[in-house]
């Protein structure tokens, strides 16, 4: 009967640890996400049609490229 008692005692802690390990690990998962505070616009290139952030765009006359090459490419044509 003691050895029943002291079986389930265990199997008590081992499962409480488990629980609070895995709810630290949950909570260390979420604060590690990235948070973004606007998302960012997205322009088309004239030239491939690709989507791309216009923090990266090359602007010439009013159009807008996602590299050097689509721009030259495109007014070389």
């Amino acid at each position: 009967m003691r050895f029943l008692a002291w079986l389930v005692l265990g199997l008590l802690v081992v499962w409480a640890i488990r629980s609070k390990i895995k709810a630290s690990a949950i909570r260390t998962e979420n604060a590690e996400v990235p948070r973004l505070d606007e998302p960012e616009l997205m322009v088309q290139c004239i030239h491939c049609g690709v989507h791309f952030p216009a923090s990266e765009a090359l602007s010439q006359a009013g159009m807008l490229f996602c590299s050097e090459e689509h721009r030259r490419l495109h007014f070389s044509s």
